[in-house]
């Protein structure tokens, strides 16, 4: 029995499963997207987003100038570095670094979403990567639309066997200030008509307009 037992064993022992979440965490935090397994991405989303909670917890104790504040500044950026053990990444994570002045940090981000930092999208079908019998100039590509954003992701390869299930694990995109309640106008197509057409249908709206006395009488 599995009393008080969570999470996913991913035939790993404890050591390999903790650097398997460290090593995907720091390489979603890197790029952004990754292509994993559904299982790993289940299991490492929780670790990331829990490392994105305490950079937007210490968001409000940055830069006060208050000795009190600046402990716990630094109490929830140890916490993440003793986590992640990934310096580069947590100092995007708490816009540290090169991420101060350059980009925008991820705390920053998501100052105004609570909870769901990450997506997991699967993909469907099998042997992923470049065909058998084709060259490598014809490498698939995977047009996908999310959040209004197009993305294009090429299938280089298939590491994860040719049927294993695979799933696109990525970081939310930041939202738009109008939401999905802002209003998008409507496009309306209009046909270019050939030339003399309007000329043409004026001339019989006059012959029926003279045609209609001459009836009457």
């Amino acid at each position: 029995m599995r009393h008080r037992k969570k999470g996913r064993k991913l035939n790993r022992t404890a050591s390999h499963r903790m650097a398997l979440r460290r090593n995907l965490s720091g390489a979603l935090l890197r790029r952004e997207r990754i292509v994993t397994t559904p299982a790993k991405a289940k299991e490492v989303r929780p670790f990331v987003e829990r490392l994105i909670t305490l950079a937007r917890r210490a968001l409000p104790f940055k830069d006060t100038g208050r000795p009190e504040d600046r402990a716990k500044y630094l109490h929830y950026y140890r916490l993440a570095l003793q986590r992640l053990q990934d310096k580069e990444m947590v100092q995007k994570l708490f816009g540290e670094g090169r991420w101060r002045e350059e980009e925008e940090s991820l705390a920053k981000r998501y100052a105004d979403r609570n909870g769901g930092y990450t997506r997991i999208v699967r993909l469907g079908g099998s042997r992923l990567g470049v065909p058998v019998g084709t060259t490598v100039s014809a490498i698939p590509e995977l047009t996908y639309t999310v959040g209004g954003v197009e993305r294009v992701l090429r299938l280089t390869g298939n590491r994860l066997g040719d049927n294993a299930p695979q799933a696109l694990f990525e970081l939310v995109e930041k939202e738009k200030p109008g939401g999905p309640e802002e209003e998008v106008a409507p496009t309306v197509a209009v046909s270019e008509e050939p030339e003399g057409a309007a000329e043409e249908e004026a001339s019989g709206q006059e012959q029926e307009a003279a045609e209609e006395p001459a009836e009457s009488e």
